[in-house]
């Protein structure tokens, strides 16, 4: 309750280096949420795209389509392959036009055979379609390469700029805090002499620092996910009329887990900093 109390002292004593550090740490934080749930959404868009992008190889008409079947299911890269005769493929296109009909009466079935391809990752589109290329009895390949490119381009950009702002943010946070207690120790200096005088431990005397660094931390997390969790629920709200065929992420359980991981990494940094400012600046006082 001592070191409680101390710490706490120090936080109101201190008031302007503690509302700058807590103000760092929660800029911090709301940043890295925004870039954590805008990598979930972005791994949400491109699941979405892996289940539905697909490939369609068309085969000429002296084409083998048991033996294509029995090559291309052999591939790792392909989660699945249809075959899709002309006659299917016209039925289907005149049913979204049925002008299509009338025509085909005329002048036939000008669709050739098909094969209808889903890959596991997008990002092997291309590998799979040079293969296709290659083989016997098709003609022509058509793909979204040139989307799924895009796509996972923009991922993986995300994820490494998201991985710089981690540690330039967190840096920056772990900095707020050890100037926080450095302050903190240079006040109670004085204090600090008098209790390594009386014989204080170690121990008893760093206690208040720590908690006061843990508290930081505590108070920053707090208020971050006030701000947070609201300001996401409201982007969901404004987005989803709009962009109704993308998934957004609603899973509360992934929320939670989120959000969990910034309070444990706000209190690990409000900790870690002021062991570093204690070891740094009260090892000549003690």
């Amino acid at each position: 309750m001592y070191a409680l109390q101390q710490a706490m002292r120090a936080v109101r004593a201190n008031w302007v280096a503690s509302v700058s550090t807590i103000a760092t740490m929660i800029l911090s934080l709301t940043v890295l949420a925004g870039f954590s749930l805008l990598t979930l959404n972005l791994n949400a868009w491109l699941s979405r795209l892996q289940s539905e992008l697909e490939l369609s190889a068309y085969l000429s008409d002296s084409a083998d389509e048991a033996v294509l079947l029995g090559t291309i299911k052999a591939w790792p890269e392909v989660s699945s392959v249809d075959y899709i005769p002309k006659e299917r493929a016209i039925t289907d296109l005149g049913m979204d036009f049925p002008s299509i009909s009338l025509a085909t009466d005329l002048v036939g079935n000008p669709l050739p055979n098909r094969l209808d391809l889903k890959v596991v990752d997008p990002r092997l589109v291309n590998t799979v379609s040079s293969k296709l290329k290659n083989l016997s009895g098709i003609n022509e390949v058509q793909d979204g390469s040139d989307t799924a490119q895009t796509f996972v381009a923009i991922n993986e950009s995300v994820q490494v700029i998201g991985s710089i702002l981690i540690i330039v943010l967190l840096t920056s946070s772990l900095f707020a805090i050890v100037n926080s207690i450095r302050a903190a120790i240079t006040a109670r200096a004085r204090e600090i002499e008098v209790m390594r005088l009386v014989g204080a431990t170690r121990e008893f005397i760093r206690a208040p620092f720590l908690i006061e660094g843990f508290l930081l931390g505590l108070i920053s997390a707090c208020v971050a996910l006030v701000l947070i969790i609201p300001g996401y629920q409201f982007v969901l709200f404004r987005l989803s009329d709009r962009l109704q065929f993308l998934p957004l992420v609603r899973d509360l359980w992934l929320l939670i887990r989120v959000t969990g991981l910034l309070f444990a990494l706000a209190l690990l940094v409000g900790i870690v900093g002021s062991a570093i400012s204690i070891s740094q600046h009260l090892r000549e006082e003690i």
